[in-house]
């Protein structure tokens, strides 16, 4: 991701949206507790925690607000004004052990498809011990996309690897299966979860033209890599023509003005931490 939470935050109305719509369709598998501990993995600037995930959270006792990147939580700090909540710096392939069968919900939505295959089941496996027996965990993670395709072409047409080449690989371990749900069900498995939704969704999001997309581009795609300013300018022109000559990428026009069809796929997960109960 490109570390500039203004930035980013200024260009996340995909992620709000689905945030949104994904908690309407499957929160209710969640059952929320009154008094719960929760925690958002990978929040990074929180706007998606504190306008969507927030409001469905009645008397709440802590809400912890996580990312890895120092910046994005120091900026979502300034957005939480709320002693029982708490902005924690945390990559959740090395979590905090204090936070150890702590969590009744936990949440994360597009952030664990960043996590590299080889670290997923450390990632899942800190998941399942942070929460208490009993406890729940709702995510959502992205599989393809026309994007992926953009930075791909890229890379493989050498133009500016420099910035791409690092984000690149982190493109998301289930894309191009036939079955990511069955790949990801397994990681959750071997953790010790109890799977109880494991679906892939086809989406699809309208931004309002070009200049929208390519601003959602810039705020994801590492480019503060580049040296100077010229080289970002050259960036910026290379990154739009090659949006322009995506096929997976619709661009309409009408009397109502461009609008960009951006599709891609997901998955979204609910589990829960098995209660335990010791026979005497």
């Amino acid at each position: 991701m490109n570390e500039d939470p203004a930035l980013y935050s200024k260009n996340c109305q995909m992620q709000r949206f689905d945030a949104n719509y994904f908690l309407t369709t499957y929160l209710s598998q969640v059952n929320v507790k009154d008094n719960a501990a929760v925690l958002d993995v990978g929040a990074g600037d929180g706007l998606v925690t504190l306008e969507v995930l927030l409001p469905r959270l009645p008397n709440f006792k802590k809400l912890v607000v996580s990312d890895k990147s120092k910046k994005m939580v120091d900026f979502a700090k300034n957005r939480f004004h709320d002693e029982r909540i708490e902005t924690v710096q945390m990559d959740i392939v090395d979590y905090h052990k204090s936070f150890k069968d702590y969590f009744d919900h936990i949440f994360s939505f597009y952030c664990l498809n960043n996590v590299p295959e080889e670290k997923t089941p450390k990632a899942m496996k800190n998941i399942f011990d942070m929460l208490k027996p009993g406890g729940t965990f709702l995510a959502t993670l992205i599989v393809n996309s026309s994007f992926f395709d953009i930075c791909e072409t890229m890379v493989k047409d050498n133009k500016w690897p420099k910035a791409m080449a690092d984000y690149a690989k982190s493109f998301s371990p289930y894309r191009g299966l036939d079955n990511p749900e069955d790949k990801l069900r397994l990681f959750l498995e071997h953790a010790g979860f109890d799977v109880q939704i494991c679906k892939y969704e086809k989406r699809e999001f309208i931004y309002g033209g070009l200049k929208h997309f390519l601003d959602f581009g810039l705020a994801v795609v590492p480019i503060l890599k580049v040296d100077s300013q010229d080289e970002r300018t050259k960036f910026v022109a290379d990154f739009k023509e090659t949006i322009e000559n995506c096929n997976e990428l619709r661009i309409e026009n009408s009397s109502e003005g461009e609008k960009v069809h951006f599709f891609y796929s997901a998955l979204v997960v609910c589990a829960s931490k098995p209660v335990r109960v010791c026979v005497t």
